[in-house]
């Protein structure tokens, strides 16, 4: 059934606890009466129900019981048994799932808002994910690929879906050295590496500037000293 309010047209489709009599159900659309009028000839049906009779039958409305022509002023709206369909008990929409919630139909919108057992669409406006109440938790916390985490790096919030490419650019990873001289260093601090402690790096003779062309490792230069 879902909602009381999220179906526009036709009575309320409930698992009732006992079986629906017969002057509590729409001729027209065989559910519980909703928003029940009743007619001049002494019969009822769902208001939504004679609104779309009057629209197929060209703004005529006749009752579907014996077929009686009716004008605006020989339909009235049924408060009272209105209120004692809302007053029967029903089982929750989702007790196929399990839910052994049972109530007046009037209630439903209520046990609905937090039923564990009710389908309901990840958190993550990202996430198109439908799930049970019951399971969202788990879902937002261990399997929404939109869920945040904490890089370790440098401890930024990101979508887990992003952090491998997050990872691949972060200033603060740690690095082997490309000239590969055994040291580990900051993405952010390799290019100073290179340039002024690497072991590794190629430098020219500290006379280059007088026409030495001699090249060697900033380790084998500086032990040359």
């Amino acid at each position: 059934m879902g909602s009381l309010d999220q179906q526009k047209c036709g009575g309320y489709n409930a698992q009732f606890l006992q079986e629906l009599s017969d002057e509590h159900e729409c001729p027209v659309c065989k559910m519980a009466l909703r928003e029940p009028v009743l007619t001049l000839c002494g019969h009822r049906l769902c208001f939504s129900c004679s609104e779309e009779m009057k629209r197929r039958n060209n703004g005529v409305l006749f009752c579907p019981l014996d077929k009686t022509i009716l004008n605006s002023g020989e339909i009235f709206p049924d408060k009272f048994t209105e209120r004692i369909i809302l007053q029967l008990n029903i089982k929750c929409d989702n007790f196929l799932k399990s839910c052994q919630w049972t109530g007046e139909l009037k209630a439903i919108n209520n046990h609905l808002t937090s039923c564990e057992y009710q389908e309901v669409k990840c958190l993550n406006e990202q996430c198109s994910t439908a799930l049970l109440r019951k399971e969202l938790s788990d879902h937002m916390e261990k399997h929404c690929i939109y869920r945040l985490v904490t890089c370790q790096y440098c401890k930024l919030k990101i979508n887990f879906c992003d952090n491998q490419s997050h990872e691949e650019k972060c200033k603060w990873v740690p690095l082997c050295c490309i000239n590969q001289c055994d040291m580990k260093v900051l993405r952010k601090e390799m290019s100073a590496h290179i340039t002024d402690s690497c072991a590794n790096t190629i430098v020219p003779c500290q006379y280059l500037k007088i026409g030495c062309t001699f090249k060697c490792l900033c380790s084998r230069y500086d032990d040359s000293k």
